[in-house]
């Protein structure tokens, strides 16, 4: 199957068509995810999911940046209702992916943040070089993550670790995150390694790879719809706060936000 020209994906194939490279290039915003680079993305999830001889896909950035976030400007000064359907948008790209037969391999160099970090959480193996740095925040901006990403984090490392990642912002680098196992291995040379890796499970039946994800995934896809709704409803109600528009603002200008403070 032929793939299409993207303005911000780059398709490769190797081994006999067998992987598939999915390279996220939006270099002059460090590959934040806007609405045209998700439903490229999108896009190329349903075509590859069609697409026979693929067996695995590997999803990468560029060296310095994976993705560094979803895309401030865009979500900025979005309404209630409109900032719902950005974060569904995001979902149902990570849906895509955790639903497909095909293992989806992250190869991480640099930031991974934000939705970056939300779409390398749906990858079924997450790899990391020395130089990537992880984290959810948004809630430096006065929002939270509204494309699943807590619900993943959550059933990723737990309630604790979950919540200092979440409520402080803060990022973390490679080493944490092989401890947290938010990733599967440390390797200088990440996109290699996926390739290695891919081309091990281009080597096996489809049918079997399949057939494990499935299993490997159940939990994840018997997870209550319920909680990423909410997650949903709750991301999109921040953006009726002040604190969303200041958040985002204060990003944009470089400048501390100057957040409402509570009543005494």
């Amino acid at each position: 199957m032929e793939v299409k020209d993207y303005q911000y994906l780059q398709v490769e194939r190797r081994l006999d068509d067998q992987i598939a490279i999915v390279q996220i290039q939006r270099p002059e915003a460090m590959n934040a995810l806007n609405s045209k680079v998700v439903k490229e993305l999108k896009d190329t999830v349903t075509q590859l999911e069609n697409d026979p001889p693929i067996t695995c896909v590997v999803l990468t950035g560029n060296p310095g940046y994976f993705v560094a976030g979803a895309d401030v400007r865009e979500m900025n000064g979005l309404s209630v209702k409109d900032a719902y359907l950005f974060a569904k948008e995001m979902k149902a790209l990570h849906d895509q992916i955790v639903q497909s037969k095909k293992p989806y391999i992250a190869a991480i160099q640099g930031y991974c943040l934000g939705g970056g970090f939300e779409l390398a959480l749906a990858c079924d193996i997450r790899l990391a070089d020395e130089t990537a740095k992880f984290g959810l925040p948004e809630i430096n901006l006065g929002i939270i993550p509204g494309g699943g990403g807590i619900q993943r984090l959550l059933e990723l490392v737990g309630t604790s670790q979950a919540s200092q990642i979440i409520m402080t912002g803060d990022m973390f680098d490679a080493e944490r995150a092989e401890e947290l196992m938010v990733v599967n291995s440390i390797s200088t040379d990440v996109v290699e390694e996926a390739i290695s890796i891919a081309t091990k499970m281009g080597s096996k039946s489809r049918y079997a790879l399949a057939a494990s994800k499935k299993l490997l995934n159940q939990r994840k896809l018997n997870q209550s719809t319920k909680d990423f709704e909410e997650e949903l409803h709750e991301f999109a109600l921040l953006f009726d706060y002040p604190d969303a528009f200041e958040g985002m603002s204060a990003f944009i200008e470089k400048r501390k936000p100057a957040f409402q403070k509570g009543e005494s």
